[in-house]
C-alpha cells in the first residue's frame, strides 16, 4: 500500500515531524515509535528541533543501555490516569473530572510517566488558554496535579512537573444579581414557567441552590423549620419558617404557603402545574428548567449580555440582603463550612459600594 502523500504546506517538514493540530507539533522517535511533544511553537522552531532530534536518533546518542531500560518506568500518563479513583464525587463533579481526564489522556497519554516534563504540561495548558477555555484549563491543571502526585506515590515519577507550571487565573465574568434586577426578572417569570416565580422566591428567602429547591419535598417541613439537605456537600440545615426577608416583605412560611397553594396534590414544593409531554401534573420539576426559565425571563426583562446573572446568583443576593438586614447567620443558612466560601458569596463584585458600618 502506497504511503499517504504529504499535505503541501507540510512537504518541507523533516522526517518524523508531525502537526496533529494547527501550530501544535510532535516528533515521533523512529527507534521505538514513541511520540514526543514539541508543543505550540513557531514552525521554524519545530523544524529545527525535529532535525536535531533526527540527528540524535540516527547516531544512537539517545540510546539507553539495557540496564537503564529495565530500570526505567514504562507506564504512560494514560496508564496513570486509569488508576485515578473516581469514587465519592457528586454527579456534576464527576462529569467535570472525567472530562479533564480525557483531555489529559488525549494530550499527554502517550508520554511515559518518567518522561513527562513541565514543558509538556505547559504546552497543553497554553493550547487550551489560546482556545479561550481558561476555566477548563484550570480544572485540567488541578486534576493533572493530582494525577502526578499519584504517579510519585506509585514510584512511576520522581517529581511532579505540574507544580512548577504557572497557575491559571480565571476572571469572573458573571455579574452579581441586584434586588432591582431580581424584581424585574420576577415580574416576567409567570410568562415563562408557572412555577418559576415561586422557585425564585423560595431560593431568595432560604438561600438554597437550584438542586435543593427543585427536589424539596413537603415532608421536609418539620414543625417550625424546614430541613434543607444540600446534595453537593451533604450538609443539613434547619431553616426557621419565621425567617423573614425585610427587603421583599416575605417570610419562609409565606413562600411555602404560595408553593402549597397551587391546588395540586404533589409531594414536591415546586411541581409541574400541568401535564406537558412526559412531565405529569404534580411531578418534580427539572433542575435545568430553572436555569433556562430564568434566562428567558431575564431576556424578557431586557437584561442581556455575556455577563448577565444566572439563577444561581439568587443565592449570593440572599446572603447579601440578609447580611444587610442583620441578625441572620448566613454562613449557616447557606450551609458553608468555611469563612472563605462564605466570603465568596458575600462579595458583590463591584455592583454595590462598600458600606461603612458605625456602632453607636
Amino acid at each position: 500500500m502506497a504511503a499517504r502523500p504529504r499535505i503541501r504546506k507540510r512537504a518541507h517538514f523533516p522526517p518524523n515531524l508531525h502537526e496533529p493540530r494547527p501550530g501544535y507539533f510532535t516528533w515521533r522517535d523512529p527507534r521505538d515509535g514513541k511520540t514526543h511533544v514539541i508543543g505550540r511553537v513557531p514552525t521554524a522552531q519545530a523544524i529545527h528541533e525535529a532535525i536535531e532530534a533526527n540527528v540524535v536518533a540516527e547516531k544512537g546518542l539517545a540510546r539507553k543501555s539495557l540496564a537503564e531500560r529495565v530500570g526505567s518506568s514504562v507506564e504512560t500518563i494514560a496508564d496513570l490516569v486509569a488508576r485515578m479513583p473516581l469514587e465519592g464525587y457528586k454527579k456534576s463533579s464527576l462529569y467535570t473530572i472525567k472530562s479533564a481526564q480525557k483531555i489529559i489522556s488525549d494530550g499527554l497519554g502517550h508520554i511515559r510517566c518518567d518522561e513527562l516534563t513541565a514543558k509538556d504540561v505547559a504546552a497543553l495548558l497554553e493550547e487550551m488558554k489560546a482556545r479561550g477555555v481558561q476555566r477548563m484549563a484550570q480544572v485540567v491543571r488541578s486534576r493533572l496535579m493530582q494525577v502526578c502526585l499519584k504517579g510519585v506515590a506509585l514510584g512511576w515519577m520522581q517529581s511532579n512537573p505540574v507544580e512548577v507550571t504557572e497557575k491559571i487565573r480565571v476572571k469572573v465574568r458573571r455579574r452579581r444579581l441586584t434586588l432591582e434586577t431580581f424584581q424585574a426578572v420576577l415580574a416576567k417569570a409567570p410568562e415563562v414557567l408557572d412555577y418559576l416565580e415561586n422557585a425564585m422566591l423560595l431560593a431568595l428567602v432560604t438561600g438554597q441552590d437550584r438542586s435543593t429547591i427543585a427536589r424539596w419535598e413537603r415532608s421536609a417541613i418539620q414543625g417550625d423549620v424546614i430541613i434543607a439537605s444540600r446534595a453537593k456537600t451533604g450538609v443539613q440545615i434547619a431553616i426557621p419558617l419565621s425567617l423573614r426577608m425585610d427587603a421583599i416583605g416575605m417570610s419562609v412560611a409565606d413562600v411555602l404557603a404560595r408553593c402549597k397553594g397551587t391546588g395540586i396534590v404533589s409531594r414536591y414544593l415546586l411541581h409541574q402545574t400541568k401535564t406537558w409531554g412526559p412531565a405529569k401534573r404534580g411531578s418534580q420539576i427539572r433542575i435545568g428548567s430553572l436555569t433556562t426559565g430564568f434566562q428567558k425571563a431575564r431576556e424578557l426583562a431586557g437584561i442581556t449580555g455575556d455577563d448577565a446573572p444566572t439563577f444561581h446568583e439568587i443565592r449570593s443576593l440572599s446572603k447579601r440582603l440578609y447580611d444587610a438586614q442583620g441578625g441572620v447567620d448566613t454562613k449557616a443558612l447557606l450551609g458553608h463550612m468555611s469563612d472563605a466560601t462564605a466570603a465568596i458569596y458575600a462579595n458583590s463584585r463591584g455592583i454595590e459600594p462598600m458600606k461603612v458600618r458605625v456602632s453607636c
